[in-house]
Order: C-alpha cells, then structure tokens, then sequence
C-alpha cells in the first residue's frame, strides 16, 4: 500500500531542494546551571562568577542588586540554587522591583500546584515569571483544566508545552479537538507529549502521512481505552525531529517526508481553491435568483 504511494510523489523529489520547517515561538527549558548544594542558603561570589559565566548578560548586574534579589527569592522559598538557575535563564528578573517579583510569585501560587511543582516548573522555564497579569494567568489555567483534569494534569501540560500560556484559547481547542476527534488520542496521552505546543498544521501533517503510510489506524470510538494500540504514541510523532520523525517512526528517508510536505500543502492549497471557487459559484446563483 505504502510504496504504492511513495511512487506518486517520489519523482518530485529532486525537485525539492529546501527543507521546510514549521516555525514556532516556545519556550527552552533550561539546561544548563550553576551546581550548588541543595541545602545552600548564602549567595557567595564564586556562584555569581559561574551564572556571569553561562550567561554573560548577567555581569552588568551590581553585586548589591544580585543580593537585594536573592533575598527576594529566598524569602519566598527558593533555595539558591533555583535562585541560580532562573537568574542564569531569565536575567531580566534581576533588575525587577522586588514587588514586581513578588507579585509574580503569588500570582502562580494561586494555581494551587504546589510550591515543590512550582519551583520546578519555574526553574525549568524561568520566562514564567514574566507573566505579570495574575488575572489573565488564572483564568488561562481554569481553562486548561476544562480538559487537563486536575492542578496536576494543568502542570504537567505547562512542564511539557509551557508556550501553551501564550496561545489563545481557540487555538488550542483546535489542536484538542483534532487529537481526540480525529486522532482519537485520550487526553493523558495528550497531556504526556509535547503535542499542544506544535503548530495546528504540524500534527496534521504526520498524522497524515502516517495514515497513508498504513502506520497509523485511529482507534474506534467505542475501543477500550486501555487496550494496547499498534499505532505511534503520540511523544513519538510530536516529540521528534523531522529526521527521527522520518527514519524511526515512519521508517522512511528525511528527503521523502520532505517531498510530502511539499506535495501535501499543495494538496491543502488545491483544496482550498477549489472551496473558493464553489463559494463564487453557489454566490453568482444566489445573485441570479
């Protein structure tokens, strides 16, 4: 069946000279950080030497102000060692006002995910405390949770997809919707990946070509959930580079992936025309009636 369909668009291949990529603005989690024991509760030269030297941006900071925000953070339960690692990935923090940073804080703490969940979600993605508007904040994750379950699930999707609190909510009820209806993938599976951080478009290419690979067959709607499934998890196809996407999932070559999301979006394009035009026409009958 597969190969079948690889001889209709394998002649476009040497045509297809770029590699296209789906751009999207996410957050890093951070990697790297200055090592100091758990249990540290002074902030000492050699540490602020070793943060200036995995961030440099860090060196404009005067040693008072490096302690004047340490206590900061200290005073609202962070070690200095979380201290570090979100100074070393969000340095903006250091010039904050110390309210400013407060009000951050509490702001997440109203999300009731604990504050041992927390510190770990904000050290991980130190750009969290530049969320500033607690409102807004407490409504998005009222909103996750609608389909996330619980405090937990909601902190887990944002440990895995943090950008999820600079999407709107109908982009995200988009990516849902098309996980469980048209994939028909469970939301702790859903809540496991990476999934909701990737373009709309994104999953629905893979998806795609995995069907029309025979890879991927959507369970039916009354299946029990947990029955083993032969298809791809879902941390498999959202999780990866188009590389492994290709080669380890797909089992295919990088070059014909590619020469299908070329082909594909010219499909989607087609389509789209096609609407257009039928749109026109049923409008110029209408006209004419």
């Amino acid at each position: 069946m597969f190969r079948r369909y690889f001889i209709n668009f394998k002649q476009n291949v040497e045509f297809i000279h770029r590699n296209q990529q789906f751009i999207q603005r996410q957050l890093t989690p951070l990697r790297y950080v200055a090592a100091v024991p758990e249990e540290q509760t002074q902030l000492e030269q050699s540490h602020i030497d070793e943060a200036v030297r995995l961030n440099p941006l860090l060196s404009r900071v005067p040693e008072a102000q490096w302690q004047k925000t340490y206590e900061t953070f200290l005073n609202h339960g962070l070690n200095t060692s979380n201290f570090l690692r979100i100074a070393v990935g969000n340095p903006d923090v250091l010039a904050r006002p110390k309210q400013r940073i407060i009000d951050a804080f509490e702001n997440w703490r109203s999300c009731q995910f604990g504050e041992k969940l927390l510190f770990l979600l904000l050290t991980k993605y130190p750009e969290l405390l530049n969320v500033s508007d607690g409102l807004r904040l407490r409504k998005h994750i009222s909103y996750l949770k609608t389909f996330a379950g619980t405090d937990k699930n909601v902190w887990k999707l944002l440990m895995n997809s943090p950008d999820l609190m600079e999407q709107s909510e109908h982009l995200i009820e988009e990516k849902v919707k098309y996980l469980k209806e048209v994939m028909r993938i469970e939301i702790p599976e859903i809540i496991k990946s990476e999934a909701l951080s990737k373009p709309l478009e994104e999953i629905r290419c893979r998806h795609v070509f995995l069907e029309r690979l025979g890879l991927f067959v959507p369970r039916p709607k009354k299946a029990n959930p947990d029955e083993p499934s032969k298809n791809p998890r879902l941390y498999q196809i959202t999780n990866t580079s188009e590389k492994t996407f290709a080669t380890k999932v797909c089992h295919v070559t990088l070059i014909e992936y590619e020469a299908f999301k070329e082909l594909y979006e010219r499909e989607l394009q087609r389509a789209e025309d096609d609407a257009d035009e039928d749109e026109a026409r049923e409008g110029k009958r209408g006209y004419k009636k």
